[in-house]
């Protein structure tokens, strides 16, 4: 709670109002090897909405209370087999943690807060690691009970009660590659196999 001062007249108010942009995030460093999912999204479902003549497939996932999302998206690219996609989404989550990338260091700030937010907007896209495996890449912007927004690249976060995600699937393969100095997995258009 911070304390709101004002005056009328004579007369002097004081009210506590609460504040959740005064709360810092916890800090921790998270080597870009480590930055992938390690959860369980138990209750997400997937449903394929629409498939086009050039062979891009429209899906739905929704994650329900508890999932975690980034293990959603990396299981839901498993079990479709997604070599190439982009996605959106919305919803709302709890305890999150985003991360900035800080290249000096190769490492990720990885920054998490302890409360219920909303999910403004999540986005990213699917490819394929150089051992064919798939790899989720996703950054969000999430708003805070006082309305001020956080985000970053997305490490972790419980879905508290929905998450909403459009997926779109192509199927040109996409592959990352190592990149030696950012040690990150980068995009490579020029990866044809």
């Amino acid at each position: 709670m911070r304390p709101l001062r004002f005056a009328t007249g004579m007369v002097m108010f004081v009210v506590s109002l609460p504040s959740c942009a005064a709360r810092e995030p916890a800090v921790r460093w998270v080597k870009a090897a480590e930055a992938s999912a390690h959860g369980q999204a138990p209750l997400a479902t997937h449903r394929l909405l629409s498939t086009h003549e050039d062979g891009s497939k429209a899906f739905v996932l929704v994650l329900s209370q508890g999932d975690e999302a980034l293990s959603a998206l990396a299981a839901f690219a498993r079990e479709e087999k997604v070599v190439n996609a982009h996605f959106v989404a919305i919803g709302a989550v709890r305890d999150p943690e985003v991360g900035w990338f800080d290249v000096t260091r190769k490492e990720y700030k990885g920054m998490s807060l302890h409360e219920q937010m909303e999910v403004l907007t999540l986005s990213g896209d699917i490819t394929l690691a150089e051992s064919g495996q798939p790899i989720v890449h996703a950054h969000l912007v999430l708003g805070r009970s006082d309305g001020s927004a956080w985000g970053g690249h997305l490490l972790r976060a419980t879905v508290s009660p929905t998450l909403e995600v459009y997926i779109t699937t192509y199927p040109q393969p996409l592959y990352k590659r190592m990149d030696s100095e950012t040690q990150l997995q980068l995009i490579d258009p020029s990866v044809v196999r």
